[in-house]
């Protein structure tokens, strides 16, 4: 379902995670059982980097709280890493207050260039390389037009720290957005196919950042227990959903104002037969957290109680439990105009230039778009999001009894890496559509 909304978050991290389908009989591959001897591997970060992920949390929920309010339509997804990663690029060209405002609203205000680059560095490797049966990219753009001159050190910076492809190109030529929309396809196994609109009479730069995700559940749900069941709305209708449902030994938290449920992803062995296993004492690999407002609470209040805070309390004290789960299947896309949102997070000076370090050209950035898509099914998740900032000129274990778990109302879901605790994407659902 298409969603037209305004809006958008923290780190703009773009990557591709693509469950490989493994057979053991083929040479040169891995077997079934080779893989699942392979666990995720943690990304162990410094303790000051540690506090730039929890910056990122703030930063994404605050930017989340935006964009759920920012829309009239329901199904909001949206890709805190992604937009993130953008800022992060968008950053290392700034200057003055607009510089100084970036940093206070990131929360970086304290680290130095060269940590926050470091950060970023470190994350965008790491994190396409922890899980063998999820493929992940992260891929970063820049695209300006051939008649700015930008400064070599803003280059230099991204290409070394962020991998990017920073490219001129002639923005009057008729294929221009088609030049750059083909590259934000590739990068998103074509979920994300247009993120420029033409012509481009008005545009000097796109700072682009591509994320992309495919994974099997690491306990599939059985395509045969899938069910027609009522969804409840937070208006109190009812439709019918395809429910996926599945009894098994899960991570579970809950309080007087929620309860949540962790899904792994693809080579997750932290729990095994009810049996607990971790890397150097910590979980690893990529997950889905899906969190349900309890009794009177709301998705929107649910929205307004949910915190960094609170999701480190969450994440901290999740235990296994033997659940009986009930998750809809669904497939959404959804287009954020984030101007507003990042202005209402404090983000202001962006939209009015203080980029001395990309050029000595007059530059402001104009709009913030992301595009998402999400799809979840009995096999896992595919998940997507492009994230642009577009620039203009002068010119422009024995479980006891189960304990039940039913997404058969509104709820928030969060695709986390665990080891870090970074936040990848993060969906509110009113109503799943297939």
């Amino acid at each position: 379902m298409k969603i037209i909304l305004e809006y958008v978050l923290i780190i703009s991290m773009i990557s591709i995670f693509y469950a490989c389908n493994i057979t053991p009989d083929n040479e040169g591959e891995l077997t079934e059982y080779e893989e699942t001897n392979q666990p995720p591997k943690t990304i162990d970060l410094t303790l000051r980097q540690s506090e730039i992920v929890n910056a990122g949390n703030y930063f994404a929920f605050n930017i989340f709280k935006e964009v759920s309010a920012a829309a009239n339509e329901p199904n909001r997804f949206f890709s805190p890493l992604s937009l993130n990663i953008a800022l992060g690029m968008l950053y290392n060209g700034s200057s003055g207050d607009t510089r100084t405002e970036m940093s206070q609203v990131l929360g970086m205000a304290d680290f130095t260039d060269l940590e926050i680059n470091e950060y970023y560095q470190k994350m965008i490797k790491a994190l396409i390389e922890i899980d063998p049966l999820t493929e992940t990219g992260i891929a970063n753009s820049i695209w300006y037009s051939d008649g700015l001159a930008v400064k070599q050190p803003f280059i230099d910076l991204n290409t070394k720290y962020f991998d990017a492809k920073v490219q001129a190109l002639n923005f009057i030529r008729p294929d221009a957005a088609k030049i750059i929309n083909a590259w934000c396809a590739e990068k998103t196994n074509d979920r994300i196919t247009k993120i420029i609109d033409g012509p481009l009479d008005d545009a000097i730069m796109f700072i682009i950042n591509a994320l992309y995700l495919k994974s099997k559940w690491k306990f599939k749900f059985d395509k045969a227990d899938t069910q027609s069941d009522d969804f409840t709305k937070a208006d109190n209708q009812k439709v019918k959903v395809n429910m996926m449902e599945q009894s098994k030994v899960l991570s579970y938290f809950s309080n007087q104002y929620l309860q949540c449920v962790e899904l792994p992803y693809g080579n997750d062995s932290s729990i095994e037969n009810g049996v607990t296993y971790a890397q150097n004492g910590k979980p690893s690999g990529f997950s889905m957290i899906v969190i349900l407002p309890v009794g009177d609470m709301g998705i929107d209040g649910l929205i307004d109680y949910m915190d960094e805070t609170v999701w480190q309390i969450i994440v901290e004290n999740l235990y296994y439990d033997n659940v009986k789960l009930k998750l809809p299947r669904f497939k959404i896309e959804c287009t954020l105009l984030l101007n507003e949102p990042v202005k209402n997070v404090g983000m202001q000076h962006i939209f009015q230039g203080g980029f001395d370090n990309i050029s000595d050209s007059y530059l402001a950035v104009s709009k913030i778009l992301q595009k998402t898509f999400v799809e979840v099914n009995e096999e896992g998740t595919e998940a997507a999001a492009i994230t642009s900032i577009d620039m203009v000129g002068s010119n422009g274990i024995t479980p006891p009894s189960p304990v039940s778990f039913f997404a058969n109302r509104p709820f928030l879901y969060f695709i986390t890496e665990k080891s870090t605790g970074a936040i990848l994407f993060i969906g509110r659902m009113d109503e799943p559509k297939e």
